[in-house]
């Protein structure tokens, strides 16, 4: 596991800096740069410029000239992944008779990106334990299907349930995992593992039915199954055994990293049971499994450490719709050509990070251009009122609702988009600005760093509009990692690794 990403120098990252711009002393090549106590003997990853500003890139340019093409030359750029057939076997292991052993979960009780960040983790130990995940059936999801909306509003006469192949393309994750629906697995596995009549036979479709499923995972163990009350929040996963990770560091790992967390391991008794269930939401101290994915387990395989990190990028990802849409705003903006934020108001717990706009444009004007194109995706009900500081300063502001009218070019006019995907497809447009500003405490703010790391965007800062910066690369990332340091329990904030390790060496599971 690259390790030196959790060691802080100079209160930076150490994956945050470039050590001969800041006058620093480089490590010998081969040499982890967290130290030499951690035995990690590879040349650490190359560190990101001190300048953010530096030239563009292949992969910016490349969608730039895309973007000046067509809008599907860009659309395609869009789509990041790069599958590679050879280097995962989820199709070659799909189940063809009973006796598999499998993952089954229950869906997180909050919002979109608690469950999108729980379903990661879902799937990496599906991947990891080489068993087949089995899909919960359709229901309904907080703040898609019901809750207090302040956006996305669903029809009365909507069905109010919910499915992963709505968001996620699970062709692609069945490339690396063996997938299966609930109604599958009970007609494969329902009579060997005893499942009850009362929830083997139950419509699942049903309010009934889908409390008697619940139920049954979320019951007591028995000799078919167990239960891992394994919250990344409270547990840290050892792999493949306690003994092997402690013997590939004997100066242990870096206390950062593991954060108070308790130590776990995947024992030849949870390993021989033929079904691990993760009951979400059980309880919010050891059922919550919201996690920053590069902080699930370490490994005594290095590679096996990145491999995760590259089969998450490559095929745990949203539908092709959802970047087709965003490509019509991106190449009306500009790639790479106007800045972003997001800038939550409404259903939010953590009012504590609210703050006016003109607070926020004195927080992060250093790091704006004159008068730029910026797009706010926010659940602000009065935009213009509340937005118009940033009118006052001169800049040219945009939000969703501009782009189905004549100053947003009508570039989503008469386009169908599914009401549920909207935040989806806000995010990859945030992804392709120049720089982006986030909210902090936000789930959804923190995946738009990530995938601005899988574009490998000029500029990959962590920036949060809460905080206050002055232009000084340095102190900004002091400033931010100061408030959302890179430790094991910390999952509002992408950390680096997520993307620069996917792109390094990796090994064939």
């Amino acid at each position: 596991f690259a390790f030196h990403s959790w060691r802080v120098k100079d209160e930076l990252p150490p994956t945050l800096r470039n050590p001969s711009a800041a006058g620093l002393p480089e490590k010998p090549a081969g040499v982890a740069a967290g130290g030499d106590s951690l035995h990690i003997r590879r040349p650490a990853a190359a560190a990101r410029p001190l300048d953010p500003a530096a030239a563009p890139n292949s992969r910016v340019t490349a969608i730039q000239l895309a973007s000046a093409e067509s809008l599907a030359a860009l659309q395609t750029q869009l789509y990041y992944w790069q599958m590679n057939p050879l280097a995962y076997s989820g199709i070659q292991r799909l189940p063809s008779a009973v006796g598999d052993k499998y993952v089954l979960f229950i869906t997180d009780c909050g919002g979109f990106n608690n469950i999108r960040m729980a379903f990661e983790y879902f799937v990496i130990m599906a991947w990891l334990t080489r068993r087949t995940l089995v899909l919960p059936p359709p229901e309904g999801w907080y703040l898609i299907d019901f809750g207090p909306f302040a956006r996305m509003k669903p029809e009365r006469s909507a069905d109010r349930v919910t499915d992963y192949g709505e968001f996620f393309d699970i062709e692609h994750i069945r490339a690396a995992v063996p997938i299966i629906s609930t109604e599958e697995f009970r007609r494969r596995e329902g009579q060997r593992l005893g499942i009850p009549p009362n929830v083997l036979d139950v419509d699942l479709r049903s309010t009934d039915g889908a409390k008697a499923w619940r139920r049954w995972l979320s019951g007591d163990d028995d000799h078919t199954r167990v239960s891992l009350p394994w919250s990344p929040l409270s547990h840290v996963i050892f792999y493949p055994s306690i003994e092997q990770v402690n013997a590939q560091f004997p100066d242990g790992v870096p206390k950062d990293f593991v954060h108070h967390r308790q130590i776990q391991e995947i024992t030849p008794s949870i390993a021989d049971k033929p079904l691990i269930v993760f009951p979400s939401c059980k309880d919010n101290n050891d059922f919550r499994f919201l996690v920053q994915v590069n902080t699930i387990a370490a490994f005594a395989d290095e590679a096996l450490s990145r491999s995760y990190k590259r089969m998450l990028r490559d095929n745990v990802h949203y539908r092709s719709i959802v970047f087709d849409i965003a490509a019509r705003v991106i190449q009306f903006m500009g790639p790479f050509n106007f800045a972003a934020f997001h800038i939550r108001r409404n259903d939010l717990q953590y009012k504590e990070v609210f703050i006016d706009a003109s607070d926020t444009l004195s927080n992060v004007q250093p790091l704006l251009k004159k008068g730029e194109r910026i797009y706010i995706a926010t659940d602000e009900s009065d935009f213009d009122n509340f937005f118009k500081p940033f009118v006052d300063q001169g800049y040219e502001i945009f939000h969703w609702n501009d782009f189905f009218t004549d100053r947003g070019g009508n570039v989503l006019t008469d386009v169908v988009i599914p009401r549920k995907l909207e935040g989806c497809i806000e995010q990859v447009i945030c992804a392709l600005a120049r720089v982006f500003f986030g909210t902090l405490e936000s789930t959804f703010s923190s995946y738009i760093f990530r995938l601005r790391g899988y574009y490998d965007a000029p500029n990959t800062e962590v920036y949060f509009h809460n905080l206050k910066y002055n232009g000084d690369v340095r102190h900004d990332r002091a400033r931010t990692y100061s408030r959302k340091p890179p430790k094991g329990q910390i999952y509002k904030s992408e950390h680096p690794s997520i993307w620069e390790d996917a792109s390094s060496a990796h090994t064939t599971w």
